[in-house]
Protein backbone atom coordinates (compact mmCIF):
# COMPACT_ATOMS: atom_id res chain seq x y z
CA UNK A 1 0.00 0.00 0.00
CA UNK A 2 3.12 2.38 1.25
CA UNK A 3 4.52 1.47 -2.31
CA UNK A 4 1.71 2.38 -4.16
CA UNK A 5 1.76 6.03 -3.07
CA UNK A 6 5.32 6.39 -3.44
CA UNK A 7 4.49 5.46 -7.55
CA UNK A 8 1.73 7.90 -7.71
CA UNK A 9 3.78 10.39 -6.10
CA UNK A 10 6.29 9.73 -8.39
CA UNK A 11 4.46 9.24 -11.49
CA UNK A 12 3.36 13.20 -10.65
CA UNK A 13 5.94 14.62 -10.19
CA UNK A 14 7.52 13.63 -13.87
CA UNK A 15 4.24 14.16 -15.79
CA UNK A 16 3.42 17.15 -13.51
CA UNK A 17 6.18 19.54 -13.24
CA UNK A 18 5.65 22.08 -10.90
CA UNK A 19 5.70 25.87 -11.70
CA UNK A 20 8.51 27.75 -12.35
CA UNK A 21 9.55 31.04 -10.87
CA UNK A 22 10.21 33.92 -12.95
CA UNK A 23 13.84 34.42 -14.92
CA UNK A 24 13.06 37.21 -17.24
CA UNK A 25 10.94 40.48 -18.07
CA UNK A 26 10.10 41.27 -21.62
CA UNK A 27 9.58 45.05 -21.40
CA UNK A 28 7.02 45.91 -24.65
CA UNK A 29 6.72 48.91 -26.52
CA UNK A 30 5.23 48.98 -29.43
CA UNK A 31 7.88 47.63 -31.84
CA UNK A 32 10.46 48.55 -28.43
CA UNK A 33 10.90 45.43 -26.85
CA UNK A 34 14.06 44.16 -24.41
CA UNK A 35 14.55 41.50 -21.84
CA UNK A 36 16.12 41.54 -18.49
CA UNK A 37 16.84 39.34 -16.30
CA UNK A 38 15.19 39.13 -12.88
CA UNK A 39 18.28 38.05 -11.37
CA UNK A 40 20.35 41.40 -12.73
CA UNK A 41 17.28 43.16 -11.62
CA UNK A 42 18.02 41.52 -7.64
CA UNK A 43 21.42 42.36 -8.27
CA UNK A 44 20.87 46.04 -8.74
CA UNK A 45 18.54 45.70 -5.62
CA UNK A 46 20.79 44.79 -3.28
CA UNK A 47 24.30 45.98 -4.28
CA UNK A 48 23.03 49.42 -6.26
CA UNK A 49 25.40 48.40 -8.88
CA UNK A 50 23.36 47.89 -12.57
CA UNK A 51 24.86 46.12 -15.16
CA UNK A 52 25.65 47.39 -18.76
CA UNK A 53 22.70 45.99 -20.10
CA UNK A 54 20.79 47.67 -17.08
CA UNK A 55 22.60 50.92 -17.84
CA UNK A 56 21.48 50.76 -21.71
CA UNK A 57 17.72 50.28 -20.58
CA UNK A 58 18.07 53.09 -18.09
CA UNK A 59 19.40 55.22 -20.56
CA UNK A 60 16.61 54.35 -23.21
CA UNK A 61 13.57 54.97 -20.68
CA UNK A 62 15.53 58.09 -18.82
CA UNK A 63 14.97 56.20 -16.01
CA UNK A 64 17.87 56.86 -12.99
CA UNK A 65 19.20 54.55 -10.66
CA UNK A 66 18.25 56.35 -7.72
CA UNK A 67 14.48 56.21 -8.85
CA UNK A 68 15.11 52.38 -10.39
CA UNK A 69 16.68 50.95 -7.31
CA UNK A 70 13.61 52.88 -5.19
CA UNK A 71 11.15 51.36 -7.52
CA UNK A 72 12.66 48.22 -6.93
CA UNK A 73 12.81 48.25 -3.16
CA UNK A 74 9.40 49.61 -2.56
CA UNK A 75 7.38 47.64 -0.21
CA UNK A 76 4.17 46.87 0.13
CA UNK A 77 2.09 45.63 3.04
CA UNK A 78 -0.41 42.73 1.53
CA UNK A 79 -2.40 40.45 4.59
CA UNK A 80 -2.87 37.22 3.70
CA UNK A 81 -6.26 37.12 4.65
CA UNK A 82 -8.00 40.25 3.67
CA UNK A 83 -5.77 40.27 0.32
CA UNK A 84 -6.62 36.51 -0.31
CA UNK A 85 -10.48 37.44 0.14
CA UNK A 86 -10.08 40.37 -1.79
CA UNK A 87 -8.51 38.89 -4.97
CA UNK A 88 -11.26 36.47 -5.22
CA UNK A 89 -14.11 38.37 -4.87
CA UNK A 90 -16.07 40.28 -8.21
CA UNK A 91 -13.75 43.30 -7.29
CA UNK A 92 -10.81 41.53 -7.39
CA UNK A 93 -11.63 39.53 -10.47
CA UNK A 94 -11.83 43.06 -12.43
CA UNK A 95 -9.00 44.52 -10.59
CA UNK A 96 -6.62 41.43 -11.78
CA UNK A 97 -8.28 41.03 -15.01
CA UNK A 98 -7.25 44.46 -15.81
CA UNK A 99 -3.76 44.23 -14.45
CA UNK A 100 -3.40 41.07 -16.69
CA UNK A 101 -3.66 43.29 -19.71
CA UNK A 102 -0.45 44.80 -18.61
CA UNK A 103 1.58 42.34 -16.63
CA UNK A 104 0.91 38.85 -17.98
CA UNK A 105 3.22 35.52 -19.20
CA UNK A 106 4.90 36.67 -22.01
CA UNK A 107 3.65 35.39 -25.27
CA UNK A 108 0.09 34.04 -23.79
CA UNK A 109 -2.40 36.89 -23.36
CA UNK A 110 -4.91 34.47 -22.05
CA UNK A 111 -6.31 36.96 -19.26
CA UNK A 112 -7.83 33.69 -17.40
CA UNK A 113 -4.13 32.41 -16.93
CA UNK A 114 -2.50 36.10 -16.22
CA UNK A 115 -5.02 36.66 -13.55
CA UNK A 116 -4.83 32.96 -11.76
CA UNK A 117 -0.47 34.14 -11.83
CA UNK A 118 -0.71 37.20 -10.76
CA UNK A 119 -2.86 35.92 -7.99
CA UNK A 120 -0.48 33.54 -7.26
CA UNK A 121 2.54 35.79 -7.78
CA UNK A 122 0.96 37.97 -5.19
CA UNK A 123 0.16 35.27 -2.50
CA UNK A 124 2.81 33.42 -2.34
CA UNK A 125 5.61 36.52 -2.23
CA UNK A 126 3.03 37.78 0.67
CA UNK A 127 3.72 34.73 2.43
CA UNK A 128 7.28 34.10 2.26
CA UNK A 129 8.19 37.73 2.76
CA UNK A 130 6.05 38.38 6.17
CA UNK A 131 2.76 39.83 4.24
CA UNK A 132 5.01 42.71 2.52
CA UNK A 133 6.05 42.32 -1.21
CA UNK A 134 7.93 44.58 -3.40
CA UNK A 135 8.38 43.95 -7.49
CA UNK A 136 11.18 41.51 -7.36
CA UNK A 137 9.54 39.07 -4.82
CA UNK A 138 6.56 39.47 -7.08
CA UNK A 139 8.76 38.47 -10.15
CA UNK A 140 10.71 35.76 -8.27
CA UNK A 141 7.10 34.02 -7.11
CA UNK A 142 5.64 34.75 -10.39
CA UNK A 143 4.68 30.83 -11.77
CA UNK A 144 5.79 31.30 -15.20
CA UNK A 145 9.72 31.55 -16.22
CA UNK A 146 8.82 34.87 -18.48
CA UNK A 147 7.14 37.90 -17.54
CA UNK A 148 5.68 40.37 -19.82
CA UNK A 149 5.12 44.14 -19.48
CA UNK A 150 3.12 46.39 -21.91
CA UNK A 151 4.79 49.30 -21.15
CA UNK A 152 1.97 51.48 -22.99
CA UNK A 153 -0.36 49.89 -20.78
CA UNK A 154 0.66 50.70 -17.62
CA UNK A 155 1.10 54.18 -18.73
CA UNK A 156 -1.67 54.63 -19.58
CA UNK A 157 -2.99 52.71 -16.47
CA UNK A 158 -0.51 55.16 -14.27
CA UNK A 159 -2.44 58.15 -15.74
CA UNK A 160 -5.40 57.12 -14.62
CA UNK A 161 -4.48 56.24 -11.59
CA UNK A 162 -2.84 59.72 -11.29
CA UNK A 163 -6.22 61.41 -12.70
CA UNK A 164 -8.30 59.19 -9.83
CA UNK A 165 -5.92 60.50 -7.37
CA UNK A 166 -6.24 63.77 -8.11
CA UNK A 167 -10.04 63.50 -8.51
CA UNK A 168 -9.97 62.29 -4.71
CA UNK A 169 -7.49 64.90 -3.44
CA UNK A 170 -10.21 67.31 -4.67
CA UNK A 171 -13.15 66.15 -3.76
CA UNK A 172 -11.20 65.53 0.25
CA UNK A 173 -10.19 69.15 0.32
CA UNK A 174 -13.22 70.56 -1.47
CA UNK A 175 -14.18 73.99 -0.54
CA UNK A 176 -17.81 73.22 -1.00
CA UNK A 177 -17.77 70.56 1.56
CA UNK A 178 -16.73 72.96 4.20
CA UNK A 179 -19.51 75.60 2.94
CA UNK A 180 -21.89 72.75 3.07
CA UNK A 181 -20.56 71.91 6.50
CA UNK A 182 -20.42 75.71 7.90
CA UNK A 183 -16.69 75.33 8.72
CA UNK A 184 -15.70 77.97 6.19
CA UNK A 185 -14.50 80.84 6.56
CA UNK A 186 -16.10 83.39 4.83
Amino acid sequence: MYLKYINTILLFLLFFPSAKSAEKVFLYKGNFSRTVNIEELNDFKTNKKPSNKLKNLMKITNINDKDLHEFLSYKIEVPLKASSKLMNSKIGEVFLSRLSKIIYPNKLSNTKISTKALRSGIILSSHKNNERINLIDFFIEYPNKNIAIDLNALNKALKKVESLKELIDFYSNSPFQKLKDGRSST
